[in-house]
């Protein structure tokens, strides 16, 4: 056997190998190039507040929704314009931490944007720093909560409310007495 004949052997050979194990690197090369994307899990708010402020510039975070999710979060260095929509993070800028059923965390990304009476948002959270640099995160989360804005020249405060049980009895006993009233007029003799 000469020098090319081994030559020739030897990508025989390798092309075999390669064909049979094609789908395994297809699959490998897949998953390297499209990671799985995050599922994100939805919460609903029940209290808290968004403020952004100029001057001084700042942005002060506190929401939550009882037992399952919190995030608090402070940016001082904010130099505005007053917004209703705006990215946040504690990598680089501003300090705090976020809590998804019991895992709590100091390094996070979010973004969050309000109208005149809803709240929508989603955060990732990072176990350590080097997740974050790395985008391996613990947890995402979507956010939403009801509720009304204030407004002035150098402030806009979001706050999150939730119907009081009081409200919601009045509510309840409201429609009761409009169906009885109109059950009573189809049942009483038309003149």
């Amino acid at each position: 056997m000469n020098k090319y004949q081994a030559i020739r052997a030897a990508a025989t050979t390798l092309s075999c190998m390669l064909r049979k194990a094609k789908p395994i690197f297809l699959l490998l090369a897949f998953l390297l190039l499209f990671p799985l994307a995050t599922r994100a899990d939805s919460v609903i708010l029940n209290t808290g507040s968004v403020t952004v402020q100029v001057p001084p510039g700042q942005t002060v975070i506190s929401l939550s929704n009882s037992g399952t999710f919190s995030l608090t979060y402070f940016n001082s260095e904010y130099l505005g314009p007053l917004v209703t929509s705006f990215g946040f993070q504690s990598i680089t800028q501003g300090f705090g931490s976020v809590t998804f059923q019991g895992q709590t965390v100091q390094f996070f990304t979010g973004s969050l944007s309000f109208s005149s009476s809803l709240l929508t948002g989603q955060i990732t959270g990072f176990q350590t720093l080097q997740d974050a640099f790395n985008n391996n995160p613990l947890f995402t989360v979507t956010f939403t909560g009801d509720g009304f804005l204030q407004s002035s020249s150098t402030s806009r405060t979001f706050t999150v409310t939730t119907p009081e049980p009081a409200t919601l009895l009045l509510l309840g006993s409201g429609l009761a007495a409009a169906s009885i009233r109109a059950r009573r007029r189809r049942k009483s003799p038309q003149a």
